[in-house]
């Protein structure tokens, strides 16, 4: 299971944030659903752009941390 957000503007455009391990990705899609682009950031660069946006997500969820130092991978045991 993979933990993202999507955040859809008044135009039809999107963006995506990922979580992929231990970096984000996050992707923009224009109204027709075409990838504009993909930026992969680690974890602090993501929370630092979030909170400068005043945005929390689920993703930092303390025990989605905790599986994952515990050795789960998109929802099964490593």
């Amino acid at each position: 299971m993979r933990h993202f957000q999507t955040i859809h503007t008044a135009d039809g455009s999107s963006v995506t944030i990922t979580r992929r391990g231990i970096e984000f990705d996050l992707e923009t899609r224009n109204a027709r659903g075409e990838t504009i682009s993909t930026v992969v950031m680690d974890e602090a660069d993501v929370k630092a752009l979030l909170t400068s946006a005043g945005v929390h997500i689920r993703a930092f969820d303390d025990a989605y941390d905790r599986g994952y130092r515990a050795g789960w991978r998109d929802g099964e045991a490593a």
